[in-house]
C-alpha cells in the first residue's frame, strides 16, 4: 500500500465526531473503526479536561508498572460507548481484563468483533505530565485486526485506519521504505528493566549491538504511539520482547495499512494465536527489514525456547 506522495496533515486537527448510535449489526471494517474512533475521542476529551498536575498514582506490580484513577475511568467510557454502538462485540482491556459481549438473550455473545482497548498507553508520561501517551483501540474480526485508532489526547493527533490507507487527523498518509540501517532511526525501550531481569546477558549483548547497528535509537514510553508513528514514516522500526494485545492491536493494523512489515514471536504462551497476542515483535515502516531487529528477536525466542526445554 506504498503510496508516491505524503500528505501534510491540516493545522488544525478535525477530531472523530461521535455519530448516532448504531441502528443495525455493525461488521464492516470502516463502521467499526468508527465505533473506535468515538470512543477514543470521548477518553480523550475526559483526559483533556484534567489537572495532569498533581495525579495520583498507583503500583500494579512494581514501581514501573504504574495505573491511575483515570485509566479506569477511560476505560469505562469507551467500554459503555463500544457497547452502545457495537452491541455484543467482546472487550479486551487493560484494566478491566477480558469483557465478553452479551446475546440479545442476555447471555453470551457469538459475536467474532474483539476491541483491544489501552485507555491510556504511556501512563508513566501521562503520570509525570508528558505528552507523549494516547488511548489506543485496536478491532478484531475471528482474529484478524480489521481496524485501529491511536488517539494523542494532548498532540492533538488521531491515527487510524480500517481497510484503507492510514489517516492523520483524517488526511490520507503515504507510506516509505525502511532506510537502511546506518541510516534508521528506531523506537523501542528495549532492552529496559523486566528484559534485563529475564535475560541479563543477552539484554545487555542487544543493547550495545542495538547501539552500535543503527543511526539512532529513542524510547517514546508507549508502545501504541511508536507503532503509530512508524506507521506515519516519522522512524523506520519499533520493537519490543515483551508486549500485551491492548498495547499493540491498532498499532500493528496502523503499520500493514501503511505498507510496513511486521513480524511477531509467540514467547512461551503465544504459539497459535492471532499476532497481537504474541509477545515478540519487530515492526518497520517499509517492507524492507532490519535485519539486526530480527536477529536479536530470534535470540530471545531461542533463549526462551531453551529455558522452557
Amino acid at each position: 500500500m506504498t503510496r508516491s506522495s505524503r500528505a501534510a496533515a491540516p493545522e488544525t486537527p478535525s477530531r472523530p465526531q461521535p455519530a448516532p448510535a448504531t441502528g443495525g449489526t455493525v461488521t464492516a471494517p470502516e463502521e467499526l473503526l468508527e465505533a473506535a474512533e468515538a470512543a477514543a475521542s470521548l477518553a480523550a476529551d475526559y483526559v483533556r479536561g484534567l489537572d495532569r498536575t498533581a495525579l495520583q498514582r498507583e503500583y500494579k506490580n512494581d514501581s514501573h508498572d504504574i495505573v491511575t484513577a483515570h485509566d479506569r475511568a477511560c476505560e469505562e467510557i469507551i467500554v459503555r460507548e463500544l457497547a452502545r454502538r457495537v452491541p455484543g462485540a467482546r472487550v479486551i482491556g487493560e484494566e478491566g481484563g477480558e469483557r465478553p459481549g452479551a446475546g440479545a438473550d442476555g447471555g453470551a455473545s457469538d459475536s467474532e468483533i474483539t476491541f483491544y482497548v489501552d485507555p491510556i498507553d504511556g501512563t508513566s508520561n501521562f503520570a509525570a505530565g508528558l505528552p507523549l501517551f494516547c488511548v489506543s483501540i485496536g478491532v478484531a474480526v475471528g482474529g484478524e485486526l480489521v481496524a485501529g485508532v491511536v488517539d494523542a489526547p494532548v498532540l492533538g493527533e488521531v491515527i487510524s485506519a480500517a481497510d484503507g490507507p492510514v489517516r492523520l487527523n483524517g488526511v490520507e498518509v503515504a507510506g516509505r521504505p525502511t532506510l537502511p540501517a546506518k541510516d534508521a532511526l528506531v523506537l523501542t525501550g528495549y532492552p529496559g528493566y523486566r528484559a534485563y531481569r529475564e535475560l541479563p546477558e543477552l539484554s545487555a549483548a542487544h543493547g550495545r549491538r542495538l547501539s552500535d547497528g543503527v543511526s539512532a535509537v529513542r524510547h517514546l514510553g508507549s508502545a501504541a504511539l511508536e507503532l503509530a508513528y512508524v506507521a506515519l514514516g516519522r522512524a523506520d522500526a519499533t520493537l519490543l520482547p515483551s508486549i500485551n494485545a491492548w498495547d499493540v492491536a491498532a498499532g500493528f493494523h496502523l503499520v500493514q495499512s501503511a505498507g510496513g512489515s511486521l513480524r511477531t514471536w509467540p514467547g512461551t504462551t503465544g504459539q497459535g494465536r492471532p499476532m497481537q497476542e504474541q509477545p515478540a515483535y519487530v515492526a518497520c515502516t517499509g517492507p524492507e527489514r532490519l535485519a539486526v531487529l530480527d536477529e536479536m528477536m530470534d535470540e530471545v525466542q531461542a533463549a526462551r525456547d531453551e529455558r522452557v526445554a
